[in-house]
């Protein structure tokens, strides 16, 4: 149900539509007349509005919407309130949560608004958000996202091996995980050990220039996974059938990182300049 106020306002005036008696009443309980008009004009919202009309609030740190039945108002113990045809949602079309701070900030806007009722004014923005669309200007930046994505995949393969080691390590670093090993020192299984600050889990990461899916295999059969959490795998040169591998192994531990799994890692941690002084 949609619960609202007007506690001084009886609901038989309500039903019967006695809007100047109504009128009356709020502008001598409003402190000001611009408040007293906003009231009536929100209760009237509410009186009239059908199921054609979407209502929205927020709550819990997320977006709920509704739409109301074709019945009247209605009061309790609580409140004055109106049925919804079916329960307040708080996800869209697809499933997915609409969280509040990921709802478009046009929308997110009517979240400082003083009073009860206000209307959407970013109604496609709106509908949208509920029908699990992307907006006009997401298309635009995903397509050149993925255009960045796949060139630098592309221009991996021209780095030289050591400077393919050092933008791995620079990847996980701005990662935010700390390096325990020396990059380069010599190890007999991986070439950077690296720990996550908070949890304290640490990881091993093999960086190889060129690799082949029996090379793959055979550090997954041989990480030893009860002493760290997880190898990750990195090659900018896969053989074709490591290209066509899964990408894991080992349940899970074993990560296999090839160009199209490397480079929107590299684009996140904001390595692309990096990468452009090495390939000019």
């Amino acid at each position: 149900m949609l619960r609202f106020g007007w506690g001084t306002t009886p609901l038989a005036e309500i039903l019967a539509g006695n809007w100047p008696v109504i009128e009356a009443r709020l502008r001598a309980e409003a402190p000001t007349p611009g408040t007293a008009t906003r009231d009536l004009n929100a209760l009237r919202d509410l009186v009239s509005s059908t199921e054609d009309d979407v209502w929205i609030t927020f709550h819990a740190s997320k977006l709920w919407w509704g739409r109301l039945a074709p019945a009247p108002p209605e009061e309790d113990g609580v409140s004055k309130f109106r049925r919804l045809v079916a329960p307040w949602g708080d996800r869209d079309r697809e499933g997915i949560a609409l969280v509040a701070t990921q709802v478009p900030g046009a929308v997110a806007a009517v979240q400082g608004f003083r009073g009860t009722v206000c209307a959407v004014r970013a109604q496609a923005a709106l509908e949208r958000l509920l029908n699990a669309e992307a907006s006009p200007a997401y298309h635009k930046v995903a397509q050149a996202q993925r255009a960045l994505d796949a060139a630098v995949a592309d221009a991996l393969a021209g780095l030289h091996w050591k400077d393919f080691e050092t933008l791995v390590d620079l990847v996980f670093r701005q990662a935010g995980w700390r390096r325990v090993s020396m990059l380069g020192e010599t190890m007999k299984y991986a070439d950077l050990e690296l720990e996550e600050p908070i949890t304290r889990e640490r990881y091993q990461v093999q960086v190889k220039s060129r690799a082949n899916l029996t090379e793959f295999r055979k550090y997954a059969a041989d990480f030893s996974a009860g002493e760290f959490r997880r190898l990750y795998f990195v090659v900018h040169t896969p053989s074709a059938d490591l290209a066509r591998h899964p990408g894991q192994a080992g349940n899970g531990t074993v990560l296999l990182l090839r160009p199209k799994e490397f480079a929107p890692m590299v684009v996140e941690a904001g390595l692309t300049e990096w990468l452009l002084g090495r390939i000019r």
